[in-house]
């Protein structure tokens, strides 16, 4: 593509177009005039770069910014980082005003990245690394993904679905394969993690400071009423991040780590406590559950055993004592206890939660196995409290969307489409007891602690269609897959990367074990 574009007549032609457009845009579209400008210069440097720095580069944009489909702040507040986040998450037509542009940076870039990848493999570039394969099985668990999405979408229409709704029911499950390839091909190997931890706790950093300024000098000093602080989501980015502080420390306790993990888990508790999500702490609790379980008897889980045991009874006199009276320093027992009888059990009314989980379970039973399809909604057999003002599609768009996909797909749906979800934890968990090095170690417990945050998202707040549990998942689904290539976890059947950074991680991980 470089040696295309630096022809003489190609680029002046190129030249031209870019002035005629900015050109006709400045008279017609005065705001969004400099876009050719800005598009031809990132075209050139895309032709030049490695794939790897603009996907780094756009991993860490999209959890840095607003998500701004979700509706940050409640609405009340535009952050600093508000304009950015509409710019890659809302329609451009929408921000911008200009006719024809019904589609997000997110679309342009990932489709855009994606095609300039394919173009340099197709005609033998060198411009890119070899990457590390992933397991074979794994490959095949994401293509299963598009075939029964797209079987789902077949199956809806003829059963006369609603084809509007259908596309924005399986469009995140559609764009998992392509994350993935794209990780796959900017992640190196267990060397990069540094870098993709560092941005993962700097999108939590951000999030968790931003929504403690909401809170603390917007909301409260203004009255105003807000469930949440940033988004909902955000409890992905959070999670991650206190299981990438816990498992380092875990898997190399030293000093350094130590007092990282205080700082980082202080900040992160700080946001999680201002954005007042349930899910979060559930996850978190069984994230460190799973990085127990997983993990071999270091110094670190006896003597985490030790006090766990010495601690069970004064924390079970805790929890009944708050069951009882969940108030004050007993109100985090109100949390868990929400979740398991509902918000409103004491009232004699079921909560909202139950009442849909129980009309998607009866949608479900109608097919069990086939599903509706996409482009139908689940069966008000209870009727529900009608939210059409404040989202039009409640109906396809269930909050436990595992249920959901169990109704839209049935048996064979949903097999189709979670199976990823076991091969990585599958793959994650063989990497890590083949794996020597800490940092390679401490990596796959982040993946796996990721698939725990995503599955509880799924199961408790529309996960399936949220961007931030689909770029997570992703990555930990990469970096599952890599770790167990490069561990010997999965003996991989492609062509093994030669001259790569990441043979250079294969030799840490053999001197580390001669050690």
């Amino acid at each position: 593509m470089e040696a295309f574009l630096s022809r003489t007549p190609v680029f002046l032609t190129l030249i031209a177009g870019v002035v005629m457009a900015t050109l006709g845009l400045l008279v017609l579209f005065p705001p969004v005039a400099m876009l050719p400008m800005v598009a031809a210069i990132l075209v050139w440097v895309l032709a030049k770069v490695p794939i790897r720095y603009p996907v780094l580069t756009l991993l860490a944009i999209l959890l840095i910014v607003d998500c701004a489909v979700e509706n940050p702040y409640s609405g009340l507040w535009k952050s600093p980082l508000s304009f950015v986040g509409r710019l890659f998450f809302i329609n451009l037509n929408v921000v911008t005003g200009v006719p024809g542009l019904g589609f997000t940076l997110i679309d342009l870039a990932v489709f855009g990245l994606t095609a300039l990848y394919v173009y340099r493999n197709a005609v033998g570039l060198k411009t890119d690394e070899k990457v590390v394969p992933l397991p074979r099985p794994l490959v095949m668990s994401l293509l299963l993904i598009l075939g029964t999405i797209s079987w789902m979408y077949l199956w809806g229409y003829l059963r006369g679905g609603d084809m509007r709704p259908a596309k924005w029911q399986l469009q995140k499950l559609l764009l998992m394969p392509v994350f993935v390839m794209l990780f796959n091909a900017a992640i190196r190997g267990p060397q990069d993690f540094r870098v993709l931890g560092r941005i993962i706790v700097a999108a939590a950093f951000t999030k968790a400071f931003l929504g403690a300024f909401f809170i603390v000098v917007i909301a409260r000093p203004g009255g105003l009423y807000t469930e949440y602080a940033t988004t909902h989501s955000d409890t992905m980015i959070y999670v991650t991040g206190l299981s990438l502080a816990v498992a380092s420390w875990a898997e190399e306790p030293n000093r350094k780590n130590f007092w990282r993990m205080l700082i980082v888990c202080g900040v992160i508790f700080m946001g999680m406590n201002y954005n007042d999500r349930r899910l979060a702490y559930a996850s978190f609790n069984q994230c460190l559950v799973a990085i127990y379980l997983i993990s071999p008897w270091s110094k670190v889980k006896v003597y985490a055993t030790r006090a766990g045991i010495l601690m069970a009874p004064l924390f079970l006199l805790y929890v009944a004592v708050g069951w009882a009276n969940p108030t004050g320093i007993f109100s985090p027992v109100n949390t868990f206890k929400s979740m398991i009888v509902g918000e409103h059990n004491d009232t004699g009314v079921m909560d909202y939660r139950d009442v849909e989980n129980f009309n998607v379970i009866a949608t479900w039973q109608k097919n069990p196995m086939l599903g509706t399809g996409y482009g139908h909604g689940f069966d008000e057999v209870m009727k529900l409290a009608d939210i059409s003002h404040l989202f039009e599609d409640y109906l396809y768009h269930p909050h436990n969307s595992v249920l959901g996909l169990l109704a839209f797909g049935g048996v064979v749906g949903f097999t189709g489409v979670w199976l990823f979800v076991a091969f990585t934890v599958f793959f994650a968990v063989r990497a890590y007891h083949r794996a020597h090095v800490p940092q390679w170690r401490a990596g796959a417990l982040v993946a796996v602690a990721i698939v725990v945050a995503y599955t509880n998202q799924c199961f408790g707040d529309m996960g399936i269609t949220s961007w931030y549990c689909t770029i997570l998942m992703a990555l930990a689904v990469t970096i599952a897959g890599k770790l167990a290539t490069l561990t010997g976890a999965w003996r991989s059947t492609g062509p093994a990367p030669s001259a790569n950074p990441a043979e250079s991680g294969a030799v840490e991980q053999e001197g580390y074990r001669r050690t």
